[in-house]
């Protein structure tokens, strides 16, 4: 299990890197502090209270992404978070943050519809090279009761597998597994780095609250799309958050 946390100002040993480097993901422990926390559960809050068409399809969780731009605190954590300098340890030199999602899980009494399956990142959107990072934050302490974070070790070894749609009416894509997989117990505020080729996976939310979470995806700051060819740093929802880009509409 990932339990051990250590302080959001320590940079990662070997060990951590060795481990993410072999086995897909690494905890970074309490990466936000007291202000932070409060700004991102307020940020979750009041985005959660606008109701959107695709609530609809799986009213039991609920997904706000792309929210950097108009969110002043999901901006500066995700820009000048303590936890940059690991991403440059795990990246490299110029890093740049593209991609932000709020995920809620409501009570449901255990009864799996709030669960996500299993897949990676990069089999939604990837980016080339393929050394982009998935920050996931607890907002809530989160443990298999409620909701947290499964992470297969290893997979992101086999590359971007080949993902399909849950059902023809679904915008879900999961990959078939086998096996468990390690759960990321977490207290509110630390945050598990995943390979964006890491399948991992959220079961039911068993618990009477509600389970918040996070995550922010970093990459390589010259990276581009792999659909489209352009540059991350072009996108109007990405920040350079160390070094720089060769790009001229770096902000």
């Amino acid at each position: 299990m990932l339990t051990q946390a250590q302080s959001f100002l320590s940079p990662l040993t070997s060990l951590q890197i060795a481990h993410y480097q072999a086995e897909g993901f690494v905890n970074l422990g309490r990466i936000l502090d007291d202000q932070q926390l409060a700004g991102l559960r307020d940020a979750e809050a009041r985005l959660r209270a606008v109701p959107m068409p695709h609530d609809a399809a799986n009213p039991l969780t609920v997904f706000r992404h792309l929210v950097a731009a108009h969110e002043p605190a999901v901006r500066a954590v995700g820009a000048w978070g303590h936890h940059i300098p690991h991403m440059q340890q795990l990246i490299g030199e110029n890093v740049v943050f593209w991609y932000t999602q709020f995920v809620t899980k409501m009570p449901d009494g255990g009864n799996g519809k709030a669960t996500f399956p299993w897949h990676q990142d990069n089999g939604y959107a990837s980016v080339l090279p393929c050394t982009n990072v998935t920050v996931w934050i607890a907002l809530d302490d989160v443990d298999e009761r409620n909701g947290c974070v499964w992470v297969m070790p290893r997979s992101h070894q086999q590359g971007i597998l080949p993902h399909k749609t849950t059902s023809p009416d679904s915008w879900q894509l999961t990959v078939a597994v086998e096996g468990n997989g390690t759960p990321a117990i977490l207290k509110a505020g630390e945050a598990v780095a995943f390979h964006g080729n890491t399948l991992h996976r959220s079961l039911s939310n068993a618990t009477g609250q509600v389970r918040r979470g996070f995550f922010i995806q970093y990459a390589d700051a010259n990276a581009v799309h792999q659909i489209d060819h352009l540059p991350l740093v072009e996108r109007p929802h990405a920040w350079v958050a160390a070094g720089r880009a060769t790009y001229p509409t770096v902000r």
